[in-house]
């Protein structure tokens, strides 16, 4: 019994042993008053027992989540989304180490600014044209690329910085197109403010949009550091076609909780059992369960991903992942 004492040890170390429907009732309720003098073995068990409780009476009080489709369905309507990913993308390269985070993206049409020129976005970076990007009349017309959204009810300075020095550019009074083939653009590739000469490539990719499902983004390699997560980005990332409605995929870590990535995030997330203890329990509706309430979780946090939860055979018993796999 996990809340009365094991013959094996020392009487006095435990509360007396109880009834089953008393031990049951410890079991589902997290009766710690109960389970307080038993061994540490126990008292652990209780507490998962109790923190899987939680989670099946969260789902079983939550409303029922809809119904999914079917695998005949699902392919049915993804076949039907992937006929009508048409459009070019502009593909974007040639970037130094400092803007390699922009390198290679697939740049879609977001709409036209206040001048009426196209401008296009992916991945929080976008591409536009800039009359005066320092806000003086004086200053030529120029494309850019940035990272963060610009003020397109803006008709010069769309960045509102006052500035150009900070862009990536390439001088242009065409406001219909941007320079395609291969131009010579200014950016910043060393530490400092002096802009470099970069020869940077401009195409069309006629498959860019079903290409932007097999291509991961929110990672950056500043210079001189390793690779590192754009803040508030997920693990793993792809970017959305909102013309046909297809969203970001948001991929996190893990079935023992959400990732904290980030500072801001420690303290809002729930410590879930290991899945090893799960797989012990043999109550496949309790892991449901389980699955249902982490799930929860994830979406409340912008997550339609989740990197597990994992069924795998242990095949070294050092791994240090082994507590992630449900079987043993």
């Amino acid at each position: 019994s996990l809340c009365g004492p094991e013959a094996s040890a020392p009487q006095a170390s435990y509360t007396p042993r109880k009834s089953r429907q008393q031990c049951e009732a410890c079991e589902q309720r997290a009766a710690l008053s109960v389970c307080a003098g038993a061994m540490a073995s126990a008292r652990g068990a209780c507490a998962l027992l109790a923190a899987m409780t939680l989670a099946r009476d969260a789902a079983l009080a939550a409303e029922a989540p809809p119904q999914p489709l079917s695998w005949s369905e699902a392919y049915a309507k993804a076949d039907e989304t992937l006929a009508k990913m048409t459009l070019p993308l502009l593909h974007v390269s040639g970037m130094c180490q400092r803007q390699m985070f922009a390198d290679g993206l697939l740049f879609q049409k977001r709409g036209v600014t206040a001048t009426g020129s196209p401008y296009y976005g992916a991945a929080g970076y976008y591409l536009y044209h800039d009359p005066h990007c320092d806000g003086k009349h004086s200053t030529k017309g120029r494309w850019i690329i940035q990272e963060g959204h610009p003020d397109v009810e803006r008709k010069m300075d769309l960045d509102t910085d006052g500035e150009c020095s900070k862009d990536i550019q390439h001088e242009s009074d065409d406001t219909s197109l941007p320079p395609m083939g291969k131009r010579s653009w200014w950016m910043q590739c060393l530490g400092g403010p002096v802009m470099e000469r970069r020869s940077l490539t401009l195409r069309e990719v006629p498959q860019g949009e079903k290409l932007t499902l097999l291509k991961g983004v929110g990672w950056e390699h500043p210079l001189g550091s390793w690779y590192d997560l754009r803040k508030w980005w997920y693990i793993g990332n792809t970017v959305a076609i909102p013309r046909l409605g297809v969203p970001s995929l948001n991929m996190q870590d893990a079935a023992s909780g959400f990732r904290t990535n980030f500072p801001e995030v420690v303290g809002s997330v729930t410590v879930w059992p290991s899945l090893l203890a799960m797989g012990a329990t043999w109550d496949p509706p309790l892991v449901k369960a389980f699955g249902e309430a982490l799930g929860r979780e994830f979406a409340g946090k912008g997550a339609n991903g989740i990197l597990g939860p994992s069924v795998n055979v242990h095949r070294a018993a050092r791994n240090g992942r082994n507590f992630e796999y449900m079987s043993g």
